[in-house]
């Protein structure tokens, strides 16, 4: 079960607390969406002060999208998305949960506090492309192509 995103996200962040693992999903979204910036955090005390900082900021927060992993240090990636939920002005940023757990009822309530979508980590780091891509829901040139018209929009 997955719904994909129906515009290009304005904002990335990579919530992931494996140096490779930052690497490779930062590359993957930069090639899909070069004109996104894209943040990562690794703790969900940095995740949550993320958030802090671009609402104090007066970003508009609603039209990102933000990658989680569950199995974080001192913290479940679940927490992030409760937090999320918790907070009215939050609750609809898309996240989706990108993870090496194989439980299936960690997908069961990541779904049910409103994760977008869940994936388990791939082995074949190729597999991260069609990934991104489904999460997107659109080719990669497509994608590019509407990350461009919205930097000109946004000018």
């Amino acid at each position: 079960m997955f719904r994909p995103l129906t515009e290009v996200p304005e904002w990335v962040l990579l919530v992931e607390d494996e140096a490779i693992q930052q690497t490779l999903l930062k590359a993957v979204v930069n090639r899909l969406l070069p004109k996104v910036p894209v943040d990562q955090v690794s703790t969900v005390d940095e995740a949550q002060a993320w958030f802090d900082r671009r609402w104090a900021g007066h970003h508009d927060l609603t039209y990102g999208l933000v990658i989680l992993d569950l199995g974080l240090p001192r913290a479940s990636g679940f927490e992030v998305l409760e937090w999320l939920r918790e907070r009215r002005d939050l609750e609809e940023i898309s996240v989706v949960v990108l993870t090496a757990s194989e439980n299936p009822l960690d997908a069961e309530h990541a779904f049910h506090l409103g994760a977008r979508g869940y994936y388990q980590k791939p082995a074949d780091t190729a597999v991260y492309r069609e990934i991104f891509q489904e999460i997107l829901g659109r080719s990669p040139a497509v994608v590019r192509a509407a990350a461009s018209r919205r930097s000109v929009r946004a000018r």
